[in-house]
């Protein structure tokens, strides 16, 4: 019908529904009338918030032995007006475009690769025929039908450049864009430039088809199915939800660190204590792959002044790393050690750290830095960015620096003095 070529927000301008009431008559009408408010309603909401594709299913694969004929499996789907179109059996589909009057006047004149499309139609089909009585003298008998079956044309094979194919992607990508501002304003000037309608020349595609012909004329041709490029999908509650789990879900986090603050003043004192001690230590919130922790993604640097240059630059401070993974409190933690022998000289040698006090830097590459499932299998990467010095650490996504520092007091006078007694207890 020609009011399907368009189904757009206001293809109905006004729902009404009937009102009931004692002594009413009810005719064909109203019957039909009932059965319009809700179809057209849960279509409306199917093409303008879940959107129009394969739901799933609908797959398309060439039949053995055959060049000519593939094979679509049962599945669901919605077209652009938002009628769902269900597939219950195998359907068998001939390789045979239905001509437009376009191609029927360039006739046998095409050569070499044929572009094709195989295309879902929504179709009302009326079943159970009945014959009506005459109902007056000069009337003869009339044939009706009992049902109205929701079903689907025989499936089409179409030339490409019959149909009009959206991309399936991309629409609402701000990245493809390179807009500023929020996601939120992004998607707000998008939604305000109108609501979607189908295409002129519509097409719910299963796939793209290219027949390429043999260069040896004895040899059948060669059939190249793409069921993905523009095939678009209706993805429902659980898909979305694996997709968001598969991105952001069982991320590992960092969610407590021993120096207990970031950019904070600690006093040689408590320095001392995890420095010198226990050592700098991160807890995690889940167990984390004890290979991936060590001196090359777990950083401790000092930010020191050039002897040469006067210029302060960060040095790694030499260290080991160690993890340790408690099954009955289900604790991670990595620690980071110094090497005694860079201790030493900051304790005893002649040390700015001490001297002055010094910037420390705390880093974890996230990227590299990677979670252990239940099965033992590595699963995500430390969401580690360590955004606004709040912890748990991350930003919902995989991956990125946790970066932190703080400032070592220098020790007091009489901290100075005890240097001596305390090379005598090392």
């Amino acid at each position: 019908m020609e009011k399907d070529k368009k189904c757009g927000v206001c293809n109905i301008p006004y729902f009404e529904r009937n009102n009931y009431f004692y002594g009413k008559l009810m005719t064909v009408r109203d019957f039909f009338a009932e059965q319009c408010y809700f179809n057209e309603k849960r279509w409306l909401i199917n093409r303008m918030v879940h959107g129009w594709g394969v739901v799933c299913g609908l797959d398309v694969m060439l039949k053995e032995g055959k060049t000519d004929e593939v094979i679509v499996t049962p599945g669901l789907a919605i077209d652009c007006c938002g009628r769902e179109i269900l597939v219950c059996e195998e359907q068998k589909v001939q390789l045979i475009p239905v001509e437009s009057e376009c191609h029927k006047e360039k006739g046998a004149k095409e050569e070499g690769v044929k572009n094709l499309v195989i295309c879902l139609e929504y179709y009302e089909c009326k079943t159970e025929p009945i014959n009506l009585p005459p109902i007056a003298c000069d009337q003869k008998e009339k044939c009706e039908f009992n049902r109205i079956r929701d079903s689907f044309k025989k499936i089409r094979v179409k030339n490409k450049s019959d149909v009009d194919i959206e991309d399936p992607y991309g629409k609402y990508c701000p990245l493809l864009e390179n807009k500023p501002g929020t996601l939120h304003d992004y998607l707000c000037e998008k939604l305000k430039q109108g609501c979607p309608e189908c295409p002129e020349r519509p097409c719910l595609v299963l796939a793209e088809i290219a027949i390429i012909p043999s260069s040896d004329s004895s040899s059948p041709p060669t059939i190249e199915i793409d069921q993905c490029s523009k095939r678009k999908l209706v993805c429902g509650d659980p898909v979305l939800y694996d997709l968001i789990d598969y991105f952001h879900g069982d991320l590992p986090h960092i969610e407590k660190i021993s120096w207990k603050g970031n950019g904070i003043a600690i006093p040689w004192e408590d320095f001392d204590e995890f420095i010198y001690k226990k050592g700098l230590k991160v807890w995690f919130d889940r167990k984390i792959d004890e290979n991936t922790i060590n001196t090359n993604t777990f950083l401790f640097l000092v930010n020191i002044e050039d002897a040469d240059t006067g210029n302060y630059k960060y040095e790694q401070v030499p260290g080991e790393v160690s993890y340790k993974y408690d099954k009955n409190t289900g604790d991670s933690t990595a620690t980071f050690k110094c090497t005694s022998k860079w201790l030493y000289d900051v304790y005893f040698g002649y040390s700015r750290v001490r001297e002055k006090g010094g910037e420390f830097m705390v880093v974890l590459k996230g990227d590299f830095i990677l979670g252990v499932g239940e099965n033992g299998k590595l699963v995500k990467a430390l969401d580690g960015n360590f955004i606004g010095g709040n912890l748990p650490s991350g930003n919902g996504t995989q991956g990125g620096d946790f970066v932190s520092w703080f400032y070592a007091e220098p020790p007091k006078t009489e901290e100075k003095k005890s240097r001596k007694s305390r090379r005598k207890r090392t």
